[in-house]
C-alpha cells in the first residue's frame, strides 16, 4: 500500500519503499544497486537516478550480510517523503541561490564588504566543484594552508563559512552526508600580544621629531582610536559637548590609501572622549597649523591631504621602535596597551574601556537620545593620559618644531 502526503505547495507525492538489489560482480564482490529520486534545482521536476556501491568481497561476507548493508543504506531514503535535490550543482550556484539568502540578511552595512570578500575567497577555490565532489580532506588541506599564510581571523571566518555552506546543503537535501562536519579549525600563528609599559609609552612620544607626529601618537595613545580613524579626523571632528568636555567624532576612515565616508562598524560611528589636557593641546595645534579650516585634516600630509597610516607607521613609528629597542610598535599595540593598562590598573571599569574602544553596541537610549558621554569615561581618559605623558612635560608651543613629517 502506498501512502501519500501533502507538500508545501499542496501537490501529492508518494512515499517510496524500495529494497534495491545485490549482485555478484566479475571481481567477486557484492555490489548494491538502488534508485534515488532527485529534484532538479532549475526545473523543479523530479527524476530517478541509479546509484550503486561495492559492499565487500564475496569471500568475506555472505549475500544476506550484503543485503543487510544495503538495507542500512536505504533506511534513511525510505523514511523520507520528499525527493532529494540534485547534488551535481556547483558550490557557486548553491551559495548564490540557496545559502546567501539565508545569512546575508544578518550582515550589517559595515561588515558586508568583508563578508563578501571571504565568501569570494572560498568560491575562487571551490566554486566550480559540484556539491557531490566536495571532499573533507581537500577542504581541510586548504584551511591548513590559509592558517600558514593568513591571520587567525581570516582563517576562522573561512572555516565557519565552509561549515555553514556544507551544513546548509545537507539541511536543504542537496547532500546526504556533510563534508564539512568533521572540519577542524587549524592552528594559526599566535596573535601579537605586545603591551607597552608606562615609561615605554612616554619614550615613544618623546622620540617623535615633529609636533604633528607627537600629537598624532598622543591622540592614538590617549584615545585608543583605530589608525584609519585617527588620520581621517578633520577639524570639524573636534567637538565641544554641552558638558564643556571635548570629543572627536568618527565619521570617516582611511583604508588602503582611500578615504571612506563611513566608520568601520555602526558602533564605531560615535564620539570618542578626549582627555582634558589633550583637547587643550589640539586647540593650540589648530592655531599653529597652516590648515586650520573645518574641512582640513588635523594631521595632514605635506600637500594638505590625509596621511596613510601604514606610511606613518613605516616612516615614524618604525624608526622610533629601532631607536628605543622595542620588538614591535604600531597603532594596534598602542590601542591594546590602552585597554590592558586601563583594565589591569583599574583606571576605569571594563564598561568604560569598552565604551572608549567602541567594541560593544551601546544601549539604544544612550545611542539614539542621550548625547552626553558618562563622566566616568572622562575620568578614565584623564587618568590614562596622565600616565601616558610626563607630568612635567613642557607646554606644546615649545615642545617641538611645527614643520616636517612624512608625505
Amino acid at each position: 500500500m502506498r501512502a501519500t502526503f501533502q507538500t508545501d505547495r499542496g501537490s501529492q507525492m508518494r512515499t517510496r519503499c524500495q529494497r534495491g538489489w545485490v549482485e555478484e560482480t566479475g571481481a567477486r564482490t557484492w555490489k548494491a544497486h538502488w534508485y534515488e529520486y532527485i529534484c532538479d534545482s532549475e526545473t523543479g521536476r523530479e527524476r530517478r537516478a541509479h546509484r550503486s556501491r561495492v559492499l565487500g568481497e564475496k569471500n568475506k561476507i555472505r549475500k544476506f550480510e550484503a543485503e543487510e548493508k544495503l538495507a542500512e543504506i536505504l533506511g534513511p531514503l525510505n523514511s523520507k517523503h520528499s525527493s532529494r535535490r540534485d547534488d551535481r550543482v556547483s558550490l557557486r550556484w548553491f551559495c548564490e541561490h540557496r545559502w546567501l539568502p539565508t545569512i546575508e540578511g544578518g550582515w550589517s552595512a559595515s561588515t558586508r564588504r568583508t563578508n563578501e570578500q571571504l565568501v569570494r575567497r572560498i568560491l575562487n577555490q571551490f566554486g566550480d566543484k559540484q556539491l557531490r565532489d566536495l571532499d573533507r580532506v581537500e577542504l581541510q588541506d586548504w584551511l591548513n594552508k590559509l592558517a600558514r599564510d593568513y591571520s587567525r581571523s581570516l582563517t576562522f571566518h573561512c572555516y565557519t563559512y565552509l561549515k555553514s555552506m556544507c551544513g546548509e546543503a545537507v539541511e536543504q537535501d542537496f547532500l546526504v552526508k556533510d563534508p564539512g562536519r568533521k572540519l577542524k579549525r587549524p592552528k594559526t600563528r599566535k596573535p601579537d600580544e605586545t603591551v607597552l609599559e608606562w615609561p615605554q609609552y612616554q619614550a615613544v612620544i618623546d622620540a617623535a621629531k615633529t609636533l604633528r607626529d607627537k600629537l598624532a601618537i598622543k591622540v592614538g595613545s590617549g584615545t585608543a582610536v583605530r589608525p584609519g580613524e585617527l588620520f581621517a579626523f578633520r577639524w570639524r571632528s573636534l567637538e565641544q559637548l554641552p558638558s564643556g568636555r571635548h570629543a572627536l567624532r568618527v565619521t570617516e576612515t582611511i583604508y588602503k590609501c582611500k578615504l571612506r565616508p563611513w566608520a568601520k562598524t555602526e558602533e564605531s560611528e560615535a564620539c570618542v572622549p578626549l582627555p582634558k589636557r589633550l583637547a587643550a593641546e589640539l586647540t593650540q595645534w589648530r592655531g599653529l597649523t597652516t590648515k586650520p579650516a573645518d574641512r582640513d585634516f588635523i594631521f595632514p600630509n605635506s600637500q594638505g591631504g590625509f596621511l596613510d597610516y601604514e606610511n606613518f607607521e613605516a616612516r615614524v613609528l618604525d624608526p622610533i621602535r629601532v631607536q628605543l629597542g622595542l620588538p614591535k610598535l604600531n597603532f594596534q599595540i598602542l590601542r591594546r596597551t590602552f585597554a590592558t593598562l586601563a583594565v589591569g590598573e583599574r583606571k576605569g571599569s571594563l564598561k568604560d574601556v569598552q565604551t572608549q574602544l567602541r567594541h560593544t553596541r551601546p544601549d539604544i537610549t544612550l545611542q539614539n537620545y542621550v548625547k552626553e558621554i558618562p563622566d566616568s569615561v572622562y575620568v578614565m581618559v584623564d587618568s590614562m593620559y596622565d600616565g601616558i605623558t610626563r607630568p612635567d612635560e613642557k607646554q606644546i608651543l615649545a615642545a617641538a618644531p611645527v614643520t616636517g613629517g612624512v608625505q
